[in-house]
Parts: structure tokens; sequence; C-alpha cells
């Protein structure tokens, strides 16, 4: 017969499950050092640009947290430079034009373009080990992710309501504290909105990224995305199935860890009059709020040099109210600027002469065929995004309007977005070779 009492049932359980949370948090440090440790070994090897592929399914694990380590990397890089790049164009009115312009020109170009200088100047500038074949591949996903993220920045900081940003300018704000407690907290729900975007892309183009030939030079690293292609090459399409299957099931166990966790924090930055009646919840995150360990750790490490740090960086020793900044005399263009705009300009000539000397060793039936090749390509591009456009339009108009939609269609556009093109074009194209060459009855 249990005579305990139901309150030291339930203060046992509000003991228990904030150790328990602890225990797995800290479980999962020793795994994220295990796997820095790991990957650092690995990188700092003897360089091998090419990796001989198992079929077996038991390497898929293998596969899965090198192509994760890398779409990890080349996320934290893409984040950091759409950053820079975005409040650079966003407060720099005489550039600004011409930065957006090189923005949504490198966005599409195709990753594969960005191949062989990427490459070649990686292995060249860190000779002797892995780690120079590794970058490039990174940087070849960075290219993938980085562009959405820096528009999604860029506009969210054109967006600040102008009320805002002079009521951090009538509290003297400084550079620094407008940075973290106007600008990161307004443009915090689109970063994140667009992260997953973004590295859906990076999945998307992952066969592309770990594999590939070109002039003299081929490089294949093991990765889930090289087990995909290797996989379809060989008609195996068992081994093809599980690795499919496998990026949806990282695709939605990242959905679930991280960007719902994520989704749900970010709601606090919302910029609106009155409450949501439709806030965004995470198990994850709810748990993770319990956890003693990282409620305290951090405040502990941080408190003693956050004060310090924040005086320094708001420009004065006494306070953190600085004087207001003559806006007139910052917005004058330096001496760095001018420098910068004349070397720019010095590159794009050279750049248009060198073109210019190229064409004309070019007769005029391989001209014709290159402008005939331009013009199928673009046509084909704006029939896509036609088409697209024409059923994504209603279809996001639908699930905007209806939340308990939002949460179904979410991550399943998450896993059809992230599943890379090339081994669905392969399959294909080899299914269709089979059917050809199959003797007709």
């Amino acid at each position: 017969m249990n005579l305990q009492h139901p309150l030291a049932r339930t203060a046992v359980t509000t003991r228990t499950w904030p150790f328990l949370i602890d225990l797995s948090v800290a479980a999962c440090g020793l795994a994220i050092f295990f796997a820095v440790v790991s990957t650092g070994r690995y990188w700092l090897s003897k360089p091998a640009p090419i990796v001989e592929i198992s079929h077996s399914i038991g390497a898929l694990p293998v596969y899965a947290f090198y192509s994760i380590v890398r779409i990890g990397i080349a996320y934290l890089l893409s984040l950091i430079f759409a950053i820079a790049y975005g409040y650079i164009a966003a407060y720099n009115p005489r550039i600004e034009p011409w930065m957006v312009a090189v923005l949504d020109i490198l966005q599409s170009i195709p990753v594969l373009s960005f191949l062989p200088p990427v490459v070649l100047f990686m292995v060249a500038l860190v000779p002797g080990h892995q780690l120079g074949i590794e970058m490039a591949v990174i940087l070849l996903i960075f290219t993938g992710q980085v562009w959405n993220l820096a528009f999604s920045f860029y506009s969210s900081l054109k967006s600040i309501p102008r009320e805002m940003i002079e009521a951090s300018r009538i509290y003297r704000y400084s550079g620094w504290q407008r940075f973290w407690q106007l600008e990161m907290p307004y443009a915090t729900i689109g970063l994140v909105w667009n992260s997953i975007v973004s590295v859906a892309g990076g999945w998307f183009a992952l066969i592309a990224c770990e594999i590939s030939p070109f002039a003299n030079y081929t490089y294949q690293l093991p990765g889930i995305g090289s087990y995909l292609q290797v996989a379809t090459n060989s008609g195996d399409y068992k081994a093809l199935m599980f690795g499919i299957g496998s990026v949806i099931l990282i695709v939605v166990a990242t959905d679930q860890l991280v960007w719902r966790p994520l989704i749900a924090w970010s709601d606090k930055f919302k910029f609106e009059q009155v409450e949501s009646a439709d806030r965004v919840s995470s198990p994850i995150l709810a748990l993770l709020r319990r956890s003693n360990l990282l409620s305290s750790l951090p405040s502990r490490c941080w408190s003693s040099i956050e004060e310090p740090i924040y005086r320094r960086l708001s420009r004065t020793p006494e306070c953190r109210v600085v004087h207001p900044v003559d806006e007139e005399r910052s917005n004058r263009p330096s001496f760095a600027l001018y420098a910068l705009a004349v070397a720019a300009i010095g590159i794009v000539g050279w750049g248009a002469l060198q073109a210019v000397i190229m064409l004309k060793t070019v007769n005029w039936p391989d001209l014709k065929l290159l402008l005939e090749g331009a013009a199928a390509t673009f046509l084909r591009v704006n029939a896509a995004l036609l088409i697209s456009a024409v059923w994504t339009v209603p279809v996001g108009v639908a699930i905007g309007l209806n939340p308990r939609l939002s949460r179904i269609v979410q991550p399943t556009a998450q896993v059809l977005a992230s599943i890379p093109a090339l081994s669905f074009s392969s399959a294909w194209s080899r299914s269709a070779a089979d059917s050809a060459s199959a003797p007709s009855r």
C-alpha cells in the first residue's frame, strides 16, 4: 500500500525532471565535443581527394555526420557574411544599389560555376591537409545558402519603423547598442525563417558539392551526397532509397530539435500592437528552459565580463548612455571608400577589356550557338518561375491564413526542398535508359 502524500510525489517529480534535462544537455555537450575532436583529426590528416564510398547502409550515419558538419559550418559562415553585408548595404546609400545588384547577380549563378576557382584556391591555401578540400566544399555550400540570408537581413533593416529608429536616437544608443537592442531583434524572425530555406538549399545542392570532376582534378568526399550519387550511378536503388530516407529523417529531426525551438523563441521579437492569438510552441524549448544548467551557467560566465565590454563599446566609461553621432559627418564618404570604388572600377574595366579581347577570337557560328543557348536557358528559367508562381502564391496565401495547415505543410515543404535534385534526375534518367534498352516483347 502506497502511503506517500501526492505533494511529495509532485516534489520528487519536480526535482527529477530538471536533473534528467541537465543530464541530457551534458550528454549532448560531450557528443558535440567528441564530434569537434573527430572532425578536427580528420581535417588535419593528409589530403585524400577521392574516398571510396561504401554502399553499405551501416556507413550512412558516418556519411550523414560529415554532411551535417559541412552544412552547419557553411550556415554559420553564411549568417556572419549576411549580417555584415546586409548592414553595410543598408547604411551606405552611395554603394547600396551596387551591393544589392551584385547580390542579385551572385545568387543567380549556379553553385557549380563557383567550383573551379574555389577548389583550386582552397587546396593551394591549405596544402598537405584535408582541411583545404573540406573548406572548398563548405564554401560551395556557402554559395548556395548565403544570398537568401543577406537579402533577408538587408530588407529587415530597411523596414524598421521610423519611430523605433528615432527612439534609439533619443536614448542616444551607440551603434553597438542599436545593433543588439533594435536591429538584430527586429531581423531575428526573418533570419530564422530564411535560415530554414537556406539550409534546405544546402541539402538540395549537396551532391554537386561533395563529388565533382573538373579539368584534371576530381574530388569525392565521404558524405551522404556522395553516397546518393554513387548509389544512383551504380543502379543500387535500395541504397538510394535509404539515402533519401536518411536525408528526410535528418531534415525532420532538425526541424523538431533546432528550427521549431528557434521559431518559438524568436516569437518574442514579433513587432505587433496586440498579442498574437496563435503562438508557436515547442516542447524541446520548454524542456530546455527548465534546465538549471542552461539557465545558470551562461549567466555566471557572462555576467562578470558583460558590463566592461558593454561600457567600452558604448564609448563612455561612466554609463551606457552615449552622445549622438553627427549623421551628416558620418555619411560623408571616407578616403577608404573612394579607394575601394577606384579599385572596383579598375577591376571591372580590366575584366571588360579581357572579355572584348576574348570575344575577338570567337567566330560567328560559335557566338550564334552561345546566344541561342542563352535564349533557351532564359526561356526555361522564366517558364519555371511562372509555373512556380501560379501554384505557390495561392498555396502560400492559404497556408498564411490557416495556422493548422501551416503546421502540416511547413515540415513537408522542408523535406521536399531538401532532397537533392541530382539524385532524382539521375535515377529517372537511368530508369529511362533501362526502359529504352530493354528488348521489346
